[in-house]
């Protein structure tokens, strides 16, 4: 076949074109022939590494041997992206239990969300059922919060304490208020909003707000690829505003590359200050955030947001909680390759694109 050769080349790139692979590629239930694929690159994997197909499949503490595991086994599938060979593997591989739920696995998966978390990764282990099998059934049974269409008293309290956050006039209307936290790059609480709500989680608010002021908060990583796809922009507009971005991206890098201490970037909490973060962690090769000296990082709060990151990520369902078991470093590129090529070109002045921590050494300044 004439593509073949450009296939294997295109699995033997390094992981710097590897980031880009799969994201708006193949999607969808796995052919026998991907199946067979990623069966046989699990057990020639283990087979090197000397460890067994279970243990790779159930292993959490991730020891150094496991390190890059599955970046390496879904090379094998170059249209694939790792997160789904990953899970398939998983659900292919794992000898995690099926079927109907008892009445003693309902309790103890409660009492082990009450005590650990939403830590699917490390309950799958003790309940022997996939994480988003315990994910699944945990939101089945679980009845503390409304669901559906919000009542219209609902909205008027959600925004009453917006407006509160904000200390905005009582009157201010909610999509100027919306704009002001998009233009701004304000955090808004939504632990805090659904907590004070009572019965509306923090995700169900935080839909309701993007659905109300007709934005995406700072953090959602689709947000400049939905406005790009809706608002056409002329072609020399968007390289003339990213070429603008990137100069002031440069000079702001080499700000931070000369100061001892950690300094906060002029829009710390837009997507701009996490891919610089994103960036820098998946450069790291560790596997906790423990292993991490966050002063080096040279950010400021650098360790809080990556702490957010990964509640934001995993509330939105943006990534499968499953995917929170894989080394750190890891986990940071799955987040920066979410960060498409569209979402890039969109970016404006205001939003300064850091670029990748290698540039800091290589710019001539």
């Amino acid at each position: 076949m004439s593509n073949q050769g450009e296939e294997d080349d295109y699995v033997q790139n390094d992981s710097a074109k590897w980031a880009k692979n799969a994201y708006g590629q193949k999607t969808g239930k796995f052919s026998k022939e991907e199946s067979e694929t990623v069966r046989k690159a699990v057990e020639e994997f283990c087979t090197l590494k000397e460890i067994s197909v279970a243990r790779l499949c159930s292993e959490c503490d991730h020891k150094a041997e496991l390190k890059g595991a599955w970046m390496e086994i879904a090379k094998q599938l170059p249209h694939r992206s790792v997160q789904s060979v990953y899970r398939h593997g998983l659900r292919q591989l794992h000898p995690f239990k099926r079927g109907a739920w008892t009445d003693e696995e309902c309790e103890l998966l409660v009492n082990l969300v009450q005590r650990t978390g939403k830590k699917w990764a490390s309950i799958q282990q003790k309940l022997n059922r996939s994480a988003d099998s315990c994910r699944d059934k945990y939101r089945e049974m679980n009845d503390d919060y409304v669901r559906g269409r919000w009542k219209e008293n609902e909205t008027e309290t959600l925004k009453k304490l917006i407006r509160d956050h904000l200390d905005a006039d009582p009157n201010a209307d909610i999509k100027m208020l919306g704009k002001m936290v998009e233009n701004e790059g304000i955090k808004i609480p939504w632990s805090i909003i659904s907590k004070r709500m009572g019965k509306r989680s923090r995700l169900s608010c935080f839909k309701k707000w993007q659905k109300m002021t007709g934005l995406y908060a700072a953090s959602d990583p689709y947000k400049k690829a939905i406005a790009a796809d809706k608002q056409p922009q002329d072609v020399d507009d968007v390289k003339a505003g990213h070429a603008a971005a990137t100069n002031v991206a440069v000079a702001a890098a080499a700000h931070l590359a000369v100061l001892p201490n950690p300094v906060p970037p002029s829009h710390q909490q837009t997507t701009d200050y996490d891919t610089f973060l994103l960036s820098e962690l998946a450069q790291l090769n560790v596997t906790r955030a423990s292993e991490i000296n966050w002063d080096l990082i040279r950010l400021e709060g650098a360790e809080e947001r990556w702490n957010e990151l990964v509640e934001e990520w995993q509330t939105s369902n943006v990534i499968d909680d499953s995917i929170l078991s894989m080394p750190l470093s890891e986990i940071a590129q799955f987040m920066l390759e979410r960060k498409t090529p569209a979402q890039r070109a969109a970016e404006t002045v205001e939003a300064v694109d850091l670029p990748p921590p290698e540039a800091l050494s290589t710019r001539e300044v």
